[in-house]
């Protein structure tokens, strides 16, 4: 064998010992990356289809509750909701599983109060009757009381993982009161979380700011909820609460709302002495737990905020979210077309509907409920499926549908 053979066999075995440790002391996730890809060898066609982790539902506890209150906070119309219309929804837009959840304010909307904690109860075993009226279809986030009723809260979080196991995570809200999610008062709460290893998604909610409402109308939602949620990540960062409790994984609602483009002003402001002296997370140790953060796509799918998006978050931490029933459909199906074209662009592909599908079935998995449900095996949504209660009439729907269908 000549010197030139056997410098090139000895650089190939370098090569391979190399790939070998780089598997050996990689994170799970990378190990489950190769087991994924070394499957979709031999498998058919990758699904395509949406895993949805941002769709609510209204039950008749939680429209009672609105209702004696006065209605919703947030100066949103409280839309309806039905079993029928949002299956029919959920086959509009193809998608296969999909979370439920109940939105803000959730129970908080009675305060942190007795009724808070009965309320909270009430809505998950609604939300749990409408998952078994079709098994396999939805998985849920439990609600929880408001974080004020510390005691409360963490009783409910112990029922849900300890007593029911049928939750796929638990809902929480940006705020309570005039706390953060990430105040220092709330780090019994999510000491609890994390020892149940829990996914938790994260929602914005009111904020109390003057004026309530931009030019006297504009419901919070439109603008000041991407702001709340911004404000919650940044308060879980700089509190330590992401760096102390590594279990936890947390979804942000509509991109994270702001915090892409801020997130590094936001951490970089660690680097002066006196905001890191009171801050309980240094910036390396921000940017490494900011890392853990999860993203959804509800109203979020414009060609700036996905830029924006794929410029802060990892492509394997974003997943499909709709924003059902509270969003206006047409706009969720402009949306659904607007991300089928960015998706099949050169700088899209890496977040292609394939790549979410992946990225949801692998974050649910990992926090499995002993006893709830968790989306389809890759080979049975690969049999045929007629639509249950047909499909709405949506032209955009539909060439979204075509589009992220293509192999």
């Amino acid at each position: 064998m000549s010197s030139l053979t056997r410098s090139a066999v000895f650089a190939s075995i370098a090569i391979l010992l190399a790939f070998i440790l780089q598997l050996i002391w990689a994170p799970t996730t990378t190990l489950e990356y190769v087991v994924e890809g070394v499957a979709g060898l031999v498998s058919k066609r990758p699904s395509t289809s949406r895993i949805d982790t941002h769709i609510h539902v209204l039950t008749p506890s939680y429209i009672k509750a609105l209702d004696e209150s006065g209605g919703d906070p947030s100066g949103w119309v409280t839309p309806s909701w039905t079993l029928e219309g949002c299956v029919r929804f959920c086959d509009t837009i193809g998608a296969s599983f999909s979370v439920l959840s109940v939105t803000a304010p959730g129970p908080a909307i009675l305060g942190p109060t007795e009724n808070g904690r009965k309320l909270a109860r009430t809505l998950n075993e609604e939300v749990w009757d409408v998952c078994q009226q079709r098994p396999g279809r939805f998985g849920f986030f439990a609600s929880l009381p408001d974080f004020n009723d510390i005691e409360g809260t963490l009783e409910e979080i112990r029922h849900v993982f300890e007593v029911e196991k049928k939750a796929n995570g638990v809902v929480i809200m940006s705020s309570y009161g005039d706390r953060l999610a990430g105040d220092d008062a709330f780090r019994p709460i999510w000491k609890e979380l994390n020892k149940y290893s829990a996914l938790v998604f994260l929602h914005p909610g009111h904020i109390n700011v003057t004026p309530e409402k931009i030019s006297g109308f504009l419901p919070q939602p439109v603008i000041d909820y991407p702001i709340a949620t911004t404000r919650a990540a940044m308060s879980l960062l700089v509190s330590g609460i992401m760096s102390e409790y590594t279990q936890l994984e947390i979804i942000l609602s509509h991109a994270g709302g702001a915090f892409p483009m801020l997130a590094a002003r936001g951490i970089g402001a660690l680097l002066e002495p006196t905001l890191a002296q009171k801050s309980n997370a240094s910036m390396i140790q921000a940017k490494l737990a900011a890392n853990r953060f999860w993203y959804d796509l509800a109203i979020s799918t414009s060609e700036a905020q996905l830029k924006a998006l794929l410029a802060t978050a990892s492509s394997s931490n974003i997943l499909y979210g709709s924003d059902f029933p509270y969003a206006p459909r047409p706009g969720i199906y402009t949306g659904l077309l607007q991300y089928s074209r960015f998706s099949s662009s050169p700088e899209g592909k890496k977040i292609g509907p394939t790549q979410l599908h992946k990225n949801a079935k692998r974050l649910l998995k990992k926090h499995a409920p002993e006893r709830g449900f968790l989306p389809k095996p890759d080979g049975a949504e690969s049999e045929p499926y007629e639509p249950e209660f047909g499909l709405e009439d949506s032209n955009e729907a539909e060439r979204a549908r075509e589009q992220l269908e293509r192999p």
